[in-house]
């Protein structure tokens, strides 16, 4: 299992939510072993919903990507509530997985898609939260979702830290000399056998 979140805001405060978001996380995942109930990772993503919601910190919301790798079965199943679009590499082709979803918290009663993809060897899946998308250069302009897919596609056949240390090289090289605006997280898993 593997989740790439972030929660909106700064501060101890939203250091206080994320850690409550994270051992949610870390509940509904345990739990996987021992009941059927809401096991899929939509089903983690409602019921995390839920209880987010029911909390009744407007002004916080969380934005997670949930993705569950069954090595035996040979395929992924993601879910996602409003976290940028992951980047998939498969052969000689990139792409993010275009797989929208409400925000944790923001709205009661709140359902989320799945997406299954079969996985291969080579396969490269990877995570990042908006502060990769949304760093700007000098002018102004936003890194993006094309530029991360190109420097994926470019370096897809390295190990995953490699693919991550490229990934924040090349937005490091982007921004130039100006201090990051937001916080930044990459998570990149390769399939090795």
């Amino acid at each position: 299992m593997l989740a790439v979140g972030d929660v909106s805001g700064k501060g101890v405060p939203a250091a206080l939510y994320s850690a409550f978001a994270g051992e949610l996380v870390r509940s509904r995942t345990f739990r996987r072993r021992y009941t059927s109930e809401r096991s899929s990772p939509a089903g983690v993503l409602a019921s995390m919903n839920t209880i987010l919601h029911e909390r009744q910190l407007e002004q916080y919301y969380c934005t997670l990507c949930y993705a569950l790798f069954d090595l035996k079965r040979r395929s992924l199943v993601l879910a996602n509530s409003g976290l940028p679009y992951p980047v998939r590499c498969s052969g000689d082709s990139a792409s993010q997985i275009v797989l929208p979803g409400v925000p944790l918290g923001a709205f009661a009663g709140s359902a989320y898609d799945e997406m299954t993809f079969d996985l291969a060897v080579g396969d490269v899946y990877v995570f990042c939260t908006d502060g990769v998308f949304e760093t700007t250069d000098p002018l102004g302009h936003e890194f993006g979702a094309e530029r991360l897919v190109e420097v994926v596609l470019q370096v897809r056949k390295q190990t995953a830290r490699a693919i991550v240390d490229e990934v924040l090289g090349a937005v490091n090289s982007f921004r130039g000399d100006r201090p990051p605006r937001d916080d930044m997280t990459v998570v990149a898993l390769r399939v090795t056998s």
